[in-house]
Formats: C-alpha cells, sequence, structure tokens
C-alpha cells in the first residue's frame, strides 16, 4: 500500500458522515512561510477549496492559527461575512462564539497583560541590543521572535538567549517552533478550540492540518474513528498521516472536496 492510499482511505470514510468539520492551520500549510510574516500567502487556490467546502450542506470550516484574529483575516482575505470560522492566538480568539464561550476559562486577564507588557519590553530590549538581526511580532496575547533567513548559529544562540529570558518571567509558556519562538501569556490552545468547535456543529468527523508543536494539542485530541489528523513537513507527531508541504495540503483539500460533492450525488440519488 502507498503512502497516500491510508490518507485516501481515510478521507472516503470521513467525508460520509452527516456533519463534517475541516480545519486547517495557516503557516507552514496553506500559507509557505516567509521571511517576514506579513509576507505570507496562502497557496494558490487553497482558500477558494475552503470556501467551496464551506458551502456544501453540513460542512463547516475552520482556519486556525497562533497569529491574532485580524492578522488572520488579512492573510487569508476571508470576509466576517463568510462562513469559514477564524480561530486565532492559539485558540483565544475566535469569529465564532461557540468556541469563544468555550474558551471563557483561558482568557488573557489583566494580571497577564501586565506580565506580556513586562515580557514585551524585556525581549524588545534583549533583542535589539544582543540579537538585531532577529525580528519580533506583537500578538494580542504573545510575543514572538523569529529568526528565519539569518545564519542558523546566530538564530539558536537568539531563540536560546530569548527563552532564558522568558523563563524568568512567572507564568509565560514557551512555544517553540520553526525558526520562531513564541511567548505567550494565554492559557489556550487550539485542540481545546477546534473541539469546541467540533461539539457545537455536531461533527462526526473531523479533519486537522498542521505543521508545528503547537497543532499536536489538536492531533491528539482528535482521535476518534472518523477523525484525520494530518502533519504537514517532518518531525514527530501524533498525528495519523503526513503530507509533504502546502501543495499536497492544496491538493488534499481539492480531493476532500470531490469525495463530499461525490458522497452528496449518492445519498441524493
Amino acid at each position: 500500500m502507498s503512502a497516500e492510499a491510508p490518507l485516501r482511505a481515510a478521507i472516503e470514510d470521513a467525508v460520509e458522515v452527516r456533519s463534517l468539520l475541516v480545519a486547517t492551520d495557516l503557516d507552514g500549510v496553506l500559507a509557505p512561510f516567509a521571511r517576514e510574516p506579513m509576507d505570507a500567502r496562502p497557496w494558490p487556490g487553497s482558500i477558494d477549496t475552503l470556501r467551496a467546502l464551506a458551502d456544501l450542506p453540513g460542512v463547516h470550516v475552520a482556519v486556525v492559527s497562533g497569529r491574532d484574529l485580524e492578522t488572520l483575516r488579512t492573510l487569508t482575505g476571508i470576509a466576517p461575512d463568510e462562513p469559514i470560522v477564524l480561530i486565532g492566538s492559539h485558540g483565544a480568539e475566535s469569529s465564532d462564539p461557540a468556541v469563544r464561550e468555550a474558551m471563557e476559562a483561558a482568557a488573557v486577564t489583566p494580571e497577564d497583560e501586565q506580565r506580556l507588557a513586562e515580557l514585551r519590553a524585556d525581549i524588545s530590549a534583549l533583542i535589539e541590543e544582543e540579537h538585531p538581526r532577529a525580528s519580533l511580532e506583537h500578538k494580542a496575547a504573545a510575543v514572538v521572535v523569529h529568526v528565519r533567513g539569518i545564519d542558523r548559529a546566530e538564530g539558536d544562540a537568539a531563540i536560546a538567549a530569548a527563552r532564558e529570558r522568558a523563563l524568568s518571567h512567572p507564568g509565560v509558556k514557551v512555544l517553540k517552533g520553526k525558526s520562531v519562538l513564541e511567548l505567550t501569556v494565554s492559557h489556550a490552545d487550539k485542540g481545546s478550540a477546534v473541539t469546541a468547535l467540533g461539539r457545537a456543529v455536531g461533527a462526526g468527523a473531523r479533519f486537522y492540518f498542521g505543521d508545528d508543536v503547537t497543532d499536536e494539542d489538536a492531533f491528539v485530541r482528535m482521535r476518534r474513528t472518523h477523525d484525520v489528523t494530518v502533519k504537514v513537513g517532518t518531525g514527530s507527531t501524533a498525528a495519523r498521516h503526513r503530507l509533504d508541504d502546502e501543495a499536497a495540503v492544496a491538493a488534499c483539500l481539492q480531493t476532500v472536496l470531490r469525495r463530499r460533492r461525490a458522497a452528496e450525488v449518492d445519498e441524493s440519488a
């Protein structure tokens, strides 16, 4: 059996359920990484495929990201009146009221906001004074150190220094990704947000595509028989399936769309 055959079989099985959730990360999954975070753009056609899926009866679609909600909307081009759910800041923000309600317990408190302000000042000074080739991204509940595109030894040093500095701040969660270190005061995670959305729509099967350590929270929670979890790229994972890159994800989403349409035709025949 080829490497793709188990995933094809899982898709055929999942698209038969009455209510289907298709959720995917953005960076490294829908959109290739860029040296400047705001330069990232979804793979051609991928958002249109998500829109087509969301137009099908019984199909619910979500884009999930560590990006804040406003940035996520800007990068995807998904308008507020579209049916696609946006989940930002690792689940702390969402365009869907059911997800927001479910994640209220993980909301950032005034104490967290003060902690974040102190963290931002500290990390900004560190990067400016000692690692000026690294860059910073400020999110609603986090500060992110980016080292993509710079010398590896220099990038590793910047990441290590930022991690050490962050650990001196109580209540800060450190998330290491691909050429990035996210330092957050949020208590949310993608897995909790995606499963909350799945409950809200009564999903009998859930797809989730992710590429990084923050997506593992979703992979480990989605273990039901019809769930389809897909790791994009290399590295250890709890996902059941794997794809190489963003082009492969775009092609896989097209397959999900075709098979769901076919399942609809079969049901109405």
